[in-house]
């Protein structure tokens, strides 16, 4: 029997849409701002030390923000931190526009992105089987798992021209 369940319902396509931009923004921050950092200082531990605070959220924060994330809304959580890594994008744009270069900025951007991406993923990552139709499991998977090593793959050339050019 054919399978007849419509994978791309209104709020499956918006987290896709959303997941999507986070992971470019996410990705297409790291390794220019490593690259900036080491232009900058010259210094690979400086360089190295971004890296680290892109990660350890990773590391640590999990444990401790998973179950505060099961308790509440998991779309509510979703929501507002798009709109927050937004704010946070755009508040350091306009920073870094009028001030010069802060290794300690960007070493507290970086970190703050970070976390922000803990709470996103572990929010995503329970919200996102509820969003699947039934019969359409395979399939919403498959887009879920995809989605963040082809962005990863292509934004890190991408981000690294970028970076040269602008």
């Amino acid at each position: 029997m054919k399978d007849k369940s419509h994978l791309w319902t209104r709020d499956f396509s918006c987290i896709t849409l959303a997941s999507a931009l986070s992971i470019i923004g996410g990705e297409a921050m790291n390794l220019p701002i490593s690259l900036l950092v080491f232009d900058q200082t010259g210094s690979t531990l400086a360089s190295a030390l971004i890296m680290i605070c892109g990660m350890l959220p990773d590391v640590i924060l999990p444990i401790f923000v998973a179950p505060l994330i099961d308790r509440s809304s998991k779309k509510s959580w979703v929501v507002t931190l798009d709109l927050l890594l937004a704010g946070v994008y755009v508040l350091m744009g306009w920073w870094i526009s009028s001030h010069p270069f802060s290794f300690g900025l960007y070493l507290a951007f970086t970190l703050v992105v970070a976390t922000i991406s803990v709470f996103y993923g572990l929010a995503y990552g329970s919200w996102y089987p509820d969003l699947i139709p039934v019969g359409a499991e395979q399939k919403g998977y498959a887009v879920s798992g995809t989605m963040y090593p082809v962005i990863t793959v292509i934004m890190a050339p991408v981000a690294a021209l970028l970076y040269e050019k602008v």
